[in-house]
Protein backbone atom coordinates (compact mmCIF):
# COMPACT_ATOMS: atom_id res chain seq x y z
CA UNK A 1 0.00 0.00 0.00
CA UNK A 2 2.74 2.44 0.83
CA UNK A 3 4.40 1.85 -2.54
CA UNK A 4 1.03 2.52 -4.24
CA UNK A 5 0.68 5.66 -1.98
CA UNK A 6 4.10 6.61 -3.45
CA UNK A 7 3.24 6.39 -6.96
CA UNK A 8 0.58 8.41 -6.60
CA UNK A 9 2.61 11.37 -4.94
CA UNK A 10 4.83 11.49 -7.58
CA UNK A 11 2.17 11.10 -10.52
CA UNK A 12 0.56 13.94 -8.75
CA UNK A 13 3.35 16.38 -8.99
CA UNK A 14 4.36 15.38 -12.36
CA UNK A 15 0.83 16.12 -13.55
CA UNK A 16 1.06 19.68 -11.08
CA UNK A 17 4.76 20.82 -11.89
CA UNK A 18 4.72 19.41 -15.77
CA UNK A 19 2.48 21.19 -18.34
CA UNK A 20 1.71 18.78 -20.99
CA UNK A 21 3.98 19.63 -24.25
CA UNK A 22 1.71 18.58 -26.50
CA UNK A 23 -1.11 20.86 -25.41
CA UNK A 24 -2.52 22.74 -28.58
CA UNK A 25 -2.41 26.11 -28.94
CA UNK A 26 -2.58 28.78 -31.27
CA UNK A 27 0.45 29.37 -33.23
CA UNK A 28 1.98 31.47 -36.17
CA UNK A 29 4.43 30.11 -39.12
CA UNK A 30 6.42 32.88 -41.17
CA UNK A 31 7.25 31.58 -44.62
CA UNK A 32 10.42 33.27 -45.50
CA UNK A 33 13.86 33.10 -47.12
CA UNK A 34 17.13 33.22 -45.84
CA UNK A 35 18.17 36.49 -47.07
CA UNK A 36 14.53 38.35 -46.37
CA UNK A 37 15.55 41.31 -44.32
CA UNK A 38 11.69 42.04 -42.71
CA UNK A 39 12.06 37.98 -42.09
CA UNK A 40 15.08 38.63 -39.85
CA UNK A 41 13.06 41.82 -37.93
CA UNK A 42 9.74 39.18 -37.85
CA UNK A 43 12.02 37.07 -36.55
CA UNK A 44 12.72 38.85 -33.51
CA UNK A 45 8.84 39.66 -32.78
CA UNK A 46 8.09 35.95 -33.03
CA UNK A 47 10.48 35.58 -30.48
CA UNK A 48 9.26 38.53 -28.29
CA UNK A 49 5.20 36.42 -28.71
CA UNK A 50 6.70 33.17 -27.40
CA UNK A 51 8.38 35.00 -24.21
CA UNK A 52 5.12 36.89 -23.72
CA UNK A 53 2.63 34.19 -24.82
CA UNK A 54 4.44 30.98 -23.59
CA UNK A 55 1.76 28.32 -23.34
CA UNK A 56 -0.88 29.67 -24.84
CA UNK A 57 0.73 30.62 -28.12
CA UNK A 58 3.76 28.85 -30.48
CA UNK A 59 5.58 30.03 -33.37
CA UNK A 60 7.70 28.79 -35.86
CA UNK A 61 9.62 29.33 -39.00
CA UNK A 62 9.95 27.60 -42.34
CA UNK A 63 12.65 28.96 -44.88
CA UNK A 64 11.07 27.84 -48.47
CA UNK A 65 14.40 27.66 -50.21
CA UNK A 66 13.91 24.13 -49.02
CA UNK A 67 10.42 23.67 -48.87
CA UNK A 68 8.65 24.59 -52.40
CA UNK A 69 5.29 22.78 -52.06
CA UNK A 70 4.70 24.67 -48.81
CA UNK A 71 5.80 27.66 -50.73
CA UNK A 72 2.86 26.29 -53.99
CA UNK A 73 0.42 25.11 -51.53
CA UNK A 74 -0.07 28.37 -49.44
CA UNK A 75 0.50 30.31 -52.96
CA UNK A 76 3.64 32.63 -51.15
CA UNK A 77 4.45 35.16 -53.58
CA UNK A 78 5.74 37.64 -50.98
CA UNK A 79 7.75 37.09 -47.92
CA UNK A 80 7.42 37.11 -45.08
CA UNK A 81 4.41 35.69 -45.73
CA UNK A 82 2.75 34.89 -42.32
CA UNK A 83 0.17 31.93 -41.41
CA UNK A 84 -2.31 32.60 -38.61
CA UNK A 85 -3.73 28.47 -37.05
CA UNK A 86 -5.92 27.89 -34.28
CA UNK A 87 -5.25 25.33 -32.16
CA UNK A 88 -6.54 22.63 -34.03
CA UNK A 89 -3.82 23.89 -36.90
CA UNK A 90 -6.57 24.97 -39.20
CA UNK A 91 -5.17 28.50 -41.03
CA UNK A 92 -7.62 31.45 -39.78
CA UNK A 93 -5.54 33.89 -41.26
CA UNK A 94 -2.75 34.62 -43.87
CA UNK A 95 -0.35 37.63 -43.72
CA UNK A 96 2.18 39.20 -45.82
CA UNK A 97 4.72 41.44 -44.63
CA UNK A 98 6.09 42.34 -41.18
CA UNK A 99 3.60 42.73 -38.03
CA UNK A 100 4.34 43.90 -34.98
CA UNK A 101 3.53 41.67 -31.94
CA UNK A 102 0.49 43.70 -31.03
CA UNK A 103 -0.77 43.32 -34.59
CA UNK A 104 -0.24 39.08 -33.98
CA UNK A 105 -2.61 39.55 -31.22
CA UNK A 106 -5.15 41.98 -33.48
CA UNK A 107 -4.99 39.14 -36.17
CA UNK A 108 -5.72 36.29 -33.67
CA UNK A 109 -8.78 38.73 -31.79
CA UNK A 110 -10.31 39.29 -35.19
CA UNK A 111 -10.46 35.82 -35.97
CA UNK A 112 -12.08 34.85 -32.66
CA UNK A 113 -8.90 33.58 -30.38
CA UNK A 114 -8.47 35.09 -27.48
CA UNK A 115 -4.62 34.77 -26.17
Amino acid sequence: MKRYAKFLVVMLFVMVLCPVADAAVPSVTMLSTKTCPACEQMEKVLNELNAQYKGKLTTSHIYLENNTDIAKKYNVRYVPTLLFKDASGEVVAQEIGYRSAAEVVKIFANAGIKL
